[in-house]
């Protein structure tokens, strides 16, 4: 049982549908269980063939959630539950404990979850009641271990992985069908529009502060995504006399065919795991402008195979994409090398091997 809080649009989401619908089914019969509603990756999910169990919860604290979950474990006996952030890792560590599930697993995508007291202290409180914690990078396995504690041999990390084939370039949209010009070069992000954590509002002073400098022949923002700050986000834009120039593309499915539109591809997170759409756009071949920040690092090799740069500093992002955008040559190699990158050491084949091989090794040893 693959346990989640919810299965909207978003990196640990992207995650379980791949994880979920690549496991091995000859070995691992699989359910995904979210704790809220349906969303489009769990009807991704069923178009996948993969069952899809949706508890309805209302709210962080909507005790009939637990009650749905605390059923459907005993009556469904699972050998493994893997439960992805907070909320989903503390109901699975209480209700496995208490059902006696086999195996028990916590996952850590992000650095946030450490943020607010009582989730510090329900972590850890019940870490001591799963057998493995999986974290999607380095940086949050030491940060997330240094602030829970528990056996250090527990922490594992297994990164995000991409099907590096969805993202050769074959049939790529028009710029038309998005509402950008002919002529102006493109730089975008995806992400969640989600302040302060994505950046975005650092994006768009260095957007500014590009035009400014650069009026000829300028640039345009392509923003793909939605989140809580939408509509602050816009009306910045329109402040800062770039409305003209950025495009708000909402949440779209259709990534691999949106990348190749980008001349560079910009993520401005102030704090970040890893960060899958960086994944995605090195896939797609694009040269990489990124924060050094969280798991960021592990990805992008600055000078290598992306540019990175201090978080919070909008100068510095402008400088950066003016570097790209005048040495095509320079932007052409870092994204070739990217595009390896990822190929080699973020493959999804490889990241759901490395958890099939995690779930029987546990198994095994727990006889």
């Amino acid at each position: 049982m693959l346990l989640a809080i919810g299965l909207g649009v978003g990196g640990t989401e992207s995650h379980v549908l791949e994880l979920a619908s690549r496991l091995d089914r000859k070995r691992f019969q699989v359910t995904v269980c979210t704790l809220r509603g349906d969303g489009a990756i769990a009807r991704e999910l069923r178009n996948r063939g993969v069952r899809v169990v949706a508890l309805g919860g209302r709210g962080k604290l909507d005790a009939c959630v637990l009650v749905r979950l605390w059923r459907l474990i005993r009556r469904e006996r699972p050998a493994v539950i893997h439960a992805f952030l907070f909320w989903a890792n503390l109901a699975g560590r209480v209700l496995g404990r208490f059902l006696r599930v086999p195996l028990c697993i916590s996952s850590y995508h992000d650095f946030e979850v450490t943020r607010i007291g009582y989730q510090l202290l329900a972590d850890r409180l019940t870490v001591k009641w799963t057998q493995v914690v999986t974290c999607c990078s380095d940086a949050v396995r030491q940060t997330i271990f240094s602030q829970i504690g528990g056996e250090e041999s527990k922490y594992i990390t297994i990164p995000f992985g991409i099907d590096v084939s969805q993202f050769n370039g074959d049939r790529s949209l028009r710029r038309e069908e998005l509402g950008l010009c002919e002529g102006l070069p493109v730089i975008g992000t995806v992400c969640r529009l989600e302040e302060p954590k994505k950046g975005l509002s650092i994006l768009l002073q260095a957007v500014a502060q590009f035009r400014e400098r650069f009026p000829s022949p300028g640039l345009q923002l392509l923003i793909v995504g939605d989140g809580p700050a939408y509509k602050s986000l816009r009306k910045q834009s329109e402040q800062l006399g770039i409305a003209p120039w950025v495009v708000f593309a909402g949440v779209r499915r259709d990534i691999p065919r949106l990348l190749p539109l980008l001349d560079v591809f910009v993520l401005a997170s102030l704090y970040e795991g890893l960060g899958i759409a960086i994944l995605e756009a090195m896939a797609a071949a694009r040269p990489v402008i990124a924060t050094e920040v969280g798991g960021v690092p592990e990805l992008v090799i600055h000078c290598e195979t992306g540019l990175l740069v201090p978080p919070g500093k909008p100068e510095a992002l402008a400088d950066a994409i003016q570097r790209l955008l005048s040495r095509p040559e320079e932007a052409k190699t870092l994204a070739a090398r990217g595009r390896e990158r990822a190929r080699k050491h973020f493959s999804i084949e490889s990241v759901v091997r490395q958890h099939e091989e995690l779930y029987e090794a546990c198994m095994q040893r727990l006889g």
